[in-house]
């Protein structure tokens, strides 16, 4: 299980609580169905922390606007998934070096405009070290996919040359232009003026809900000698290869 931390949200007077430390497994349940039918996940919630945390279950739902995430209020969309959540305990008590669950169930809408929603463990009970006290709160992102309409458009491929502080880095702004989540990954690959490989390194992946803008970045560890190189990225969008490519100068 991945022991990523999804902080959805973080309630503080400051951040002096970073010392407390609360793992929620998993961080992401990407889903596929259709609208109408009715999913339960478990969610898990480790303490790590010296105090017991209290929180009270919520749902918002996840929707994009203007290339960013937002956060809204179960039932404030006409098509909100979040209103559908049932959590079995609501309430949940979790003593300090120990771990409890939750199980959360969500009803499709029969039209969605959005595909995301978060299970919110919001937290009930200040954490306090020293003068200050903070409240924290954190979330698993569910993501829906309910159609194949999944499509990702992508800006020219951008290469940084190396400097003396830091290595080449290739470079493409993203953008989905689907219906459905997307999580585009690839390779970048570098080639000298014969067309001989000089090296290749991965791109960062990103979940991308629709609507959603995102930089790729993949930096290129090695040295590269001053002359005249190209640079392909080739990325998977579901399936479908996506190709850049642009030239490198290196003096």
């Amino acid at each position: 299980m991945t022991r990523l931390l999804l902080a959805l949200f973080l309630h503080a007077a400051c951040a002096a609580a970073a010392a407390q430390t609360l793992i929620l497994r998993p961080a992401v349940v990407p889903l596929k169905g259709e609208t109408g039918q009715s999913v339960t996940q478990s969610l898990a919630m480790q303490n790590e922390s010296d105090v017991a945390l209290e929180f009270v279950m919520e749902a918002k739902d996840v929707v994009v606007r203007e290339g960013a995430r937002q956060f809204v209020e179960a039932g404030r969309l006409p098509d909100s998934i979040a209103a559908s959540a049932v959590f079995s305990p609501p309430r949940i008590r979790v003593e300090p070096r120990s771990s409890g669950s939750v199980s959360v169930t969500f009803t499709l809408p029969p039209t969605m405009r959005h595909r995301a929603v978060v299970a919110l463990f919001r937290g009930t009970n200040a954490v306090v070290t020293g003068k200050q006290r903070a409240l924290l709160s954190l979330g698993t992102l569910f993501t829906f996919t309910v159609s194949d309409r999944i499509s990702i458009q992508a800006q020219p491929l951008e290469v940084i040359p190396p400097s003396a502080s830091a290595n080449a880095q290739l470079r493409s702004q993203v953008v989905n232009d689907g219906t459905e989540p997307a999580i585009p990954g690839g390779m970048g690959i570098i080639l000298d003026e014969q067309g001989k490989l000089v090296g290749k390194v991965p791109f960062q992946k990103k979940r991308l809900l629709p609507g959603e803008k995102a930089t790729l970045v993949a930096d290129f560890p090695g040295d590269l000698p001053t002359g005249n190189y190209r640079a392909v990225a080739t990325f998977d969008i579901a399936g479908r290869p996506l190709t850049l490519s642009s030239s490198l100068s290196v003096p």
